[in-house]
């Protein structure tokens, strides 16, 4: 149950949705709900779906209470994994779905044909298979999408941009979307924001902060698909690196987190006996970051 403030700041109970802008925000906090949700995610079957995790620390070390995603501009679904636990992985479509694509969302999750896009899924990464066992795949970074588009504009770029400045600068933010933003962000640095992914029953604004964390990134990574990327490899591999990189014992999250990987450089050379050449990608060592 989800509780929504009225006008004067009070708290009633009110159904398990809501609306950000245009958009209507579902909790998924029932098997039954989970069951309705994995319904409507077969039959749509999409190629890409947003997704995005929420919890105290969000890590191996932390908690992992909610999951965001979204498959198309009119609806999110957050799925409450505190409430559900490991049945929010789990759980599958009703039976009698067998032709079903996906029959959980651990497949959805580790399916290596549907792009699962993050804005940064390091955090997710490490709190997903540490505490569920799920290992990401066919993830598409946006943070380093976002570095190849101004490497592609001729730059030399040693850091990522925060979730935050890539929403506003590539999210084409309408005036409501904005002051919506706008708002998160006042109660935020005033100190008075009611966002606790822990507490239970959820407050409407905490819902809503979690379906913020995929509402524009679908509209930005369709954007950029539309450009020629010149190092569009570099982006699917790099993401690649980000998920497993987690997956070692020895991660830390501050580890290069601000840090942009390296670019990649051609190398075209000859072998004896063919006619066309050969051509290699590395790291290229110019774009290497330097330490602060």
């Amino acid at each position: 149950m989800v509780y929504l403030f009225g006008s004067r700041g009070t708290e009633g109970p009110q159904s398990s949705s809501t609306r950000l802008g245009d958009k209507e925000v579902k909790l998924v906090s029932t098997e039954l709900e989970l069951q309705q949700m994995l319904t409507e995610l077969n039959k749509s079957c999409p190629s890409v779906i947003v997704v995005n995790a929420e919890g105290r620390a969000l890590s191996r070390n932390g908690t992992l209470s909610l999951l965001s995603m979204c498959w198309d501009e009119d609806v999110i679904f957050v799925i409450d994994v505190q409430e559900l636990g490991s049945k929010a992985f789990s759980q599958t479509v009703k039976d009698g779905a067998d032709s079903s694509k996906w029959a959980s969302v651990k497949e959805v999750l580790e399916d290596s044909t549907t792009v699962k896009v993050f804005c940064d899924p390091r955090s997710d990464s490490d709190a997903l298979y540490h505490h569920y066992g799920i290992l990401l795949k066919n993830v598409f970074c946006v943070q380093l999408a976002e570095v190849a588009c101004r490497r592609q504009a001729r730059h030399k770029v040693h850091f990522v941009k925060s979730r935050k400045n890539i929403i506003l600068e590539h999210g084409e933010l309408s005036e409501e979307e904005l002051k919506e933003w706008d708002k998160f962000e006042r109660e935020k640095s005033l100190g008075i924001s009611s966002i606790n992914f822990s507490r239970r029953p959820l407050s409407n604004q905490t819902l809503k902060y979690s379906a913020l964390g995929v509402a524009y990134l679908l509209r930005i990574y369709m954007k950029m698909a539309k450009k020629r990327f010149m190092d569009e490899n570099w982006i699917k591999e790099e993401s690649k690196v980000r998920v497993e990189k987690c997956l070692l014992p020895s991660y830390e999250e501050e580890e290069n987190g601000a840090r942009a990987p390296a670019d990649w450089i051609e190398m075209i050379y000859h072998v004896e006996g063919q006619t066309e050449p050969s051509r290699m990608r590395i790291h290229n060592q110019f774009f290497k970051p330097k330490y602060r």
